[in-house]
C-alpha cells in the first residue's frame, strides 16, 4: 500500500483484510488523508457509539499512523534516498522535517536560484482564499522567467478558490491544483501561491510546505505576501533558507493605485488625497480621479479631453427605443450613474466611461454585479466605451492610457 498516510482508517482495513501479507509504504511528514467537515462528526459519534479504540480513530488519524499505533513493533525502514529533487530544494526538507536523516543522491551542478520567492508589494490583497495579486505575479512575473516547457510546470497553492483563479488566468496548458492534490506527483518546476497576506496555520503547516516543495524537481518558486510575517514559521524559515543559499528573493513590481487604500499606506494615501480634489465619500473614487487628472495633464495627446464625475447615465441617452422596458428604467433613475466620463471638449462628445468597482460591493453574485451588467449592455448598445477598474487590479495607468490611445489614436 502506497502513500499510506493519505489513506483513511476504514479503508485501510478493508484492505488488510484481503491479504496475507503487507508492505505499508508512507511518509508521516506529508499531508494526511482529508476528512470533510461532514464526515469528522458523523465519525466521530460511530466511534463514541461503539467505543472505537482511540489508534482506529477514523476522524483524527491516517492509515499509516493507526498501522503505527497498533503494530509498534512490526518492522520499519526510513527508505533514506532521495533520487527526485535537486540538493538545494530537497535539503531545505531535509534539515527542516527529516532530521538531516536523508541521503541526497542527486548531484548539485551550480544552477542559479534553483530555489527562489517572489514577495508582492505589502497590502491586503487576500480576499478570503482568493489573491489575484498573487495571481497577478505568478502569470506575469514567475512563469515568463521558467525556462520550462508548460507541461513540465505545475502551479500549487493551499485554497481550491485559488486554484479556480489561477486555472481562469492561466488557461488550460499549466497544470493547476491544491497541494493536496499534487503529493505523489511531480515536475520540473512548481511554482507556489501563499494567498494568504498573513499566513496562517493551514498555510504555514510543516506537512503541506514539506509536499509543496518537494514537488518540484530542478526549480521551487514561492510566491507569497510582502508583509511582515509574525505569526508562522515554517514559511519564514523557508524564505531564510533561500537567502541563506544566496538564491533570489525578487520583490514584485506589480501595483496599483488602489494599493494607497491600505491600512500600510495610510500616510501616502492621505498625502495622495491632500494633492487632489476630493469627489467623493469613497477615497477609491478620489484616487481614480487623482490619476484620470494626471494622465491627461502628462500626455499631449489627451489635453482636449476632460473628466466629468458621477455623470448621470440618462443624460447621455436620445433614442430610448433601443432599450427594452427594464434596462429604460434602471436608466432613468436619477440615480443610475456613470462613476467618470471622459468627454471632448471641443465636440462635447463623450469618449469613455469609467467605473471603480469596489471588489466586495461589485463581486459576482451581488446585486451590485447585476446592475453592473445591466449598465454594460446599455452602453454597449450606444457604443461608448467603458472601463472597469476593480480595487483588487492592477497598472490602472497603463490601463486607461492604452484604452484612450486605442480610442483616440
Amino acid at each position: 500500500m502506497d502513500e499510506a498516510s493519505q489513506i483513511s482508517v476504514e479503508i485501510g482495513a478493508l484492505a488488510l483484510m484481503c491479504a496475507r501479507n503487507a508492505v505499508i509504504v508512507g511518509d508521516s511528514m506529508q499531508l494526511p488523508n482529508v476528512i470533510t467537515d461532514a464526515d469528522r462528526p458523523r465519525l466521530q459519534a460511530i466511534g463514541a457509539k461503539h467505543a472505537v479504540d482511540a489508534r482506529y480513530n477514523c476522524a483524527g488519524i491516517s492509515f499509516l499512523e493507526s498501522v503505527c499505533q497498533v503494530l509498534p513493533n512490526a518492522p520499519q525502514t526510513l527508505l533514506r534516498e532521495h533520487y527526485r529533487c535537486h540538493p538545494k530544494i530537497i535539503n531545505f526538507c531535509n534539515q527542516k522535517f527529516y532530521g538531516g536523516q536523508l541521503a541526497i543522491m542527486t548531484e548539485d551542478r551550480g544552477e542559479a536560484d534553483v530555489i527562489s520567492a517572489w514577495r508582492t508589494v505589502p497590502g491586503d490583497h487576500a480576499r478570503g482564499q482568493f489573491n489575484q495579486r498573487e495571481i497577478e505575479v505568478v502569470a506575469r512575473e514567475v512563469l515568463p522567467n521558467l525556462p520550462y516547457d508548460s507541461a513540465e510546470i505545475g502551479v500549487i497553492t493551499p485554497y481550491n478558490e485559488q486554484v479556480s483563479a489561477l486555472s481562469n488566468r492561466l488557461g488550460g496548458n499549466i497544470d493547476v491544483a491544491t497541494v493536496h492534490k499534487f503529493q505523489g506527483r511531480e515536475k520540473d518546476a512548481i511554482v507556489m501561491s501563499t494567498v494568504d497576506d498573513t499566513i496562517k496555520t493551514f498555510v504555514d503547516d510543516p506537512n503541506l510546505l514539506n509536499v509543496a516543495v518537494s514537488r518540484a524537481k530542478r526549480k521551487f518558486c514561492l510566491v507569497v505576501s510582502g508583509n511582515e510575517q509574525t505569526e508562522s514559521r515554517h514559511i519564514p524559515d523557508l524564505i531564510a533558507y533561500i537567502a541563506y543559499n544566496n538564491c533570489t528573493i525578487t520583490q514584485s513590481r506589480i501595483c496599483s493605485v488602489f494599493d494607497l487604500l491600505y491600512e500600510q499606506y495610510a500616510k501616502a494615501r492621505q498625502a495622495f488625497l491632500k494633492k487632489h480634489l476630493r469627489i467623493s465619500r469613497f477615497d477609491s473614487e478620489n484616487l481614480t480621479f487623482g490619476l484620470l487628472k494626471k494622465i491627461l495633464a502628462e500626455d499631449a495627446h489627451f489635453c482636449h479631453l476632460g473628466i466629468i464625475c458621477h455623470q448621470p447615465l440618462w443624460q447621455l441617452i436620445h433614442d430610448w427605443s433601443l432599450l427594452d422596458d427594464d434596462e429604460r428604467r434602471y436608466a432613468s433613475n436619477r440615480a443610475t450613474h456613470l462613476d467618470f466620463l471622459i468627454y471632448n471638449r471641443v465636440s462635447k462628445q463623450p469618449v469613455l466611461a469609467i467605473e471603480t468597482d469596489r471588489y466586495k460591493f461589485h463581486k459576482r453574485g451581488t446585486r451590485q454585479a447585476e446592475r453592473d451588467e445591466k449598465k454594460d449592455r446599455i452602453l454597449a448598445q450606444y457604443g461608448l466605451p467603458l472601463l472597469r477598474l476593480s480595487t483588487i487590479g492592477t497598472d490602472e495607468k497603463a490601463k486607461i492610457r492604452a484604452r484612450l490611445h486605442e480610442i483616440l489614436i
